[in-house]
């Protein structure tokens, strides 16, 4: 099953996948990559996103892992009100994840290039009652914020933790090496990036989405120093998305 990209709902019809991937590559093309991403959200063009309001799967199943609780409680112990353990989420979107990492204690910054991406978070947000519910871990952990992943003003402490998914496949290439030193500056030493790498499909220039890999997400943060990351993870997730099998890989990066 797949997402027609104007309606938003899952289809059948494999034969859709093409017209999809044309009118998403369109608007990037016709708008230039940073105005397209709005355009996108004003048009419902959001194939990535499957409208269900769950974090993907193989996050859950990673945070829910011995190693993902063991990192989660590692960060959150060593956390203080002047340091709290804080999370980003770039290219947020609706902001499931986002909400998912709040949920589990740590301060979360859902981001997007798109204003109407992070109204639409924000209305999707207000819908979850546990967010009034002064006693829930998500009340008080939750933001979403418009800004430039390259550019927005980090926080003096940095983040614990990173989580990238279909970030690093949209930007241009010949940004993935200020990706990977950007992650190297915001992310404090001992934190983590956390990156469900997808789509992973093999040789393809065609982009966005760009085909990646584990790889290239490596010689990314190589290019910050290859003495400033540890892969301490790098696995096929058991549980995965509709149409995603095989096309993903779940790793972490521990920032030395």
């Amino acid at each position: 099953m797949i997402v027609d990209p104007v309606k938003n709902v899952f289809i059948a019809d494999d034969e859709l996948r093409d017209t999809q991937v044309k009118v998403f590559r369109e608007i990037v093309r016709d708008h230039g990559n940073q105005p397209a991403w709005d355009v996108l959200w004003e048009k419902s063009v959001t194939p990535w996103d499957l409208g269900d309001g769950e974090p993907q799967p193989g996050l859950k199943e990673f945070m829910q892992s011995s190693r993902g609780k063991d990192i989660t409680a590692s960060l959150l112990n060593a956390a203080t009100a002047e340091k709290p353990a804080r999370a980003l989420v770039p290219g947020c979107g609706r902001g499931y994840d986002a909400a998912y990492l709040a949920s589990l204690g740590f301060k979360t910054w859902g981001s997007d290039l798109s204003p109407t991406a992070i109204e639409q978070a924000n209305l999707w947000a207000q819908s979850l009652p546990m967010l009034s519910d002064p006693n829930h871990k998500l009340a008080g952990n939750l933001s979403y914020h418009v800004q430039d992943f390259f550019k927005f003003d980090v926080p003096d402490d940095g983040f614990s933790l990173v989580y990238d998914y279909t970030f690093f496949c949209a930007i241009p290439p010949e940004l993935r090496e200020t990706w990977g030193k950007r992650m190297t500056e915001i992310i404090r030493p001992g934190g983590y990036l956390v990156a469900l790498v997808f789509p992973i499909d093999g040789p393809r220039n065609t982009g966005p989405p760009f085909s990646i890999s584990v790889e290239l997400e490596q010689g990314s943060l190589n290019k910050a120093g290859e003495d400033a990351w540890e892969l301490i993870q790098n696995e096929a997730p058991s549980k995965f998305a509709p149409g995603r099998e095989g096309r993903e890989r779940l790793c972490v990066w521990k920032r030395k």
